[in-house]
């Protein structure tokens, strides 16, 4: 580390705005843009960046620095990058596996969250008529498959296959149109 990031540095320990608005001002663009190579969400890399000012500034008497300034800020943003990455990563499983959960439910009530119950409600309608109505008369009405063909008036299978179809498309749905972030 150079002698004038090792003056930087001891400043900031002592709690000194002005360096720390200097290197504010200094970095904050630049780790913004390089935050976006990770997340490409502007509003969550200026999340991200805005939080590690914030840790930098509040613990600065216990950083220990080794390498450059620039290299420490760049490291720990990619870092709490990859964490962001992580947590959401662990977020979209929940997410899905709970929108899966709900399409096959026998208990659609237990849908507590309104927007996932628009989403269904707007992915049931883009079913084919038969299809949607197996479905709402199958989860929505708890009716058994043999009284759902007999209503109306197709086999068993058919009702089986129309319910396995709708489960799967209303899966696919789901997935293109709620708002979970999925990052591959």
């Amino acid at each position: 580390m150079k002698i004038e990031e090792k003056i930087l540095l001891n400043e900031i320990r002592k709690k000194n705005k002005d360096v720390f608005n200097f290197l504010f001002e200094q970095y904050y663009p630049a780790l913004v843009k390089f935050s976006e190579i990770y997340l490409h969400h502007l509003p969550e890399c200026e999340d991200v960046v805005q939080s590690f000012f914030i840790s930098f500034w509040t613990g600065a008497e216990n950083i220990n620095i080794n390498t450059s300034i620039k290299s420490y800020f760049y490291t720990s943003i990619k870092n709490l990058c990859l964490n962001r990455i992580r947590d959401l990563k662990v977020q979209d499983k929940y997410e899905i596996l709970y929108i899966e959960s709900l399409v096959n439910t026998n208990n659609i009530e237990m849908i507590l969250d309104s927007d996932i119950f628009d989403s269904i409600n707007a992915a049931l309608e883009a079913l084919p008529q038969q299809m949607s109505e197996i479905f709402c008369q199958k989860y929505f009405e708890g009716k058994h498959l043999k009284e759902i063909a007999k209503e109306l008036n197709v086999s068993e299978g058919t009702v089986k296959t129309q319910l396995h179809r709708a489960r799967t498309k209303l899966r696919e749905k789901l997935r293109e149109t709620t708002n979970l972030n999925f990052i591959l």
